[in-house]
């Protein structure tokens, strides 16, 4: 090979060496410079959100947060929300949006009365609650508060409005303008209360202040042990599944509604199952219907020790199937029906001032004399808390007090 073909194939190379460079460094080089833009970037994203105090920031796990306020409170003070993304363009985008959707709640709530809110609310609770309680919300809506508010905006309530609606129901909110009860006053409030909740939740309105009216306690009528062994031998005077139910209800403490709803199939050798529960409801075309379902909470569903003496009742009168407490007219006997029967029953008795609720009253005390502990009576009477059974089924007699008293003498002279 001559010089000259040596030097013109080491040429060659050289060039396609510096060919295959040129392409490393410029290839490196595009890298390096996307990189340098992107810090470049961040670094002015950075400058310019501290600069104008948007409330986006970036987080130590490269995060970026961009916060918003959400609603005031009554008292002025902001509550903020947050959102998050991984670039500073898409923070900015997503809390534009939200407070967008904010100003629009804002501007929608604007329009709203207490009608609109009420139906909305009901609307959006009707699938989440038993049918019973749907009727009774419903009936609270229109009966009282869409009666007298549905006219009024939502940002035209105030408490002291809210005090005076709940002062003219207590006062003249019956259908033929008598006095309500305090209870139906205060459920109505309540009610109230659900409304404004879902109005600041969906249209981030802040809701005014809902006081209770207070209630005053009264003292339970409890029978005496007297007037409680005059009740039972007047039930056992030619049983009938009234006066079985009656005794049912003054030795195991059941409401009134699962009495009538209970079943023969419920009642085995030893023990009540409760799980149903019965009463009378208005439905939507204003007419009433007797409902069947479950309890009021799951702590209502129990199991309940059959006393010894009413287990031969109970197995003389067993029906193969059927409600245990029934009528000539009907194979069941409603929760009305029952209290009406009874409360003729106690004046026929002399018992002033009772109704089949003290039944269960007198049950709760006498547990307590003979010494039960209130957890084990708790579950008995179906409460979800034991401060439940102290605070409104406990009751101590006179004679009980001094017995006790009595204790702490004899305690000092020995």
């Amino acid at each position: 090979m001559t010089l000259l073909s040596r030097f013109v194939n080491t040429k060659c190379i050289i060039l396609h060496i510096f060919h295959f460079l040129t392409k490393v460094f410029t290839h490196f080089g595009l890298i390096y410079g996307q990189i340098y833009r992107q810090n470049l970037l961040a670094r002015r994203d950075d400058l310019f959100m501290s600069r104008r105090g948007e409330c986006i920031y970036k987080r130590k796990d490269g995060r970026w947060e961009a916060r918003y306020v959400k609603e005031s409170g009554v008292d002025g003070r902001k509550k903020y929300a947050s959102i998050y993304a991984s670039t500073y363009k898409e923070a900015k985008e997503k809390q534009l949006k939200a407070m967008h959707n904010i100003a629009k709640k804002i501007t929608k709530s604007a329009n709203l009365c207490i009608k609109d809110l009420a139906e909305e609310w009901l609307l959006c609770v009707k699938n989440r609650i038993k049918p019973s309680s749907y009727i009774k919300y419903e009936n609270l809506c229109k009966n009282h508060i869409i009666k007298n508010l549905g006219n009024i905006s939502i940002d035209k309530m105030s408490t002291v409005t809210i005090q005076q609606f709940a002062t003219e129901l207590k006062e003249k909110g019956r259908i033929n303008g008598g006095q309500l009860s305090e209870k139906t006053v205060n459920d109505t409030l309540i009610i109230l209360g659900k409304i404004f909740e879902y109005a600041s939740e969906e249209y981030s309105i802040v809701p005014p202040v809902i006081k209770n009216i207070r209630q005053e306690r009264k003292t339970a009528r409890v029978f005496s042990p007297k007037e409680q062994q005059r009740l039972c031998l007047y039930c056992l005077n030619d049983i009938n599944s009234y006066k079985f139910s009656i005794l049912l209800a003054l030795y195991t403490g059941m409401r009134i509604g699962e009495l009538c709803a209970l079943k023969w199939q419920d009642i085995t050798d030893d023990s009540i199952i409760v799980y149903k529960t019965m009463q009378r409801l208005k439905t939507d075309n204003g007419d009433t219907e007797v409902f069947i379902s479950d309890p009021k909470s799951e702590s209502s569903k129990r199991v309940i020790p059959l006393p010894e003496f009413l287990k031969e009742f109970a197995n003389k009168m067993r029906k193969a199937d059927g409600y245990v407490l029934e009528t000539n007219r009907s194979p069941f006997c409603e929760p009305r029906t029952m209290q009406h029967r009874f409360k003729e029953t106690a004046k026929d008795l002399g018992f002033k001032g009772a109704t089949f609720h003290t039944l269960r009253h007198t049950f709760a005390t006498r547990c307590v004399e003979a010494g039960f502990d209130i957890k084990s009576l708790s579950e008995i009477l179906g409460h979800s808390d034991v401060k439940v059974t102290l605070n409104r089924y406990v009751h101590s007699s006179f004679e009980q007090k001094q017995k006790n008293m009595q204790k702490l003498s004899l305690m000092s002279m020995a």
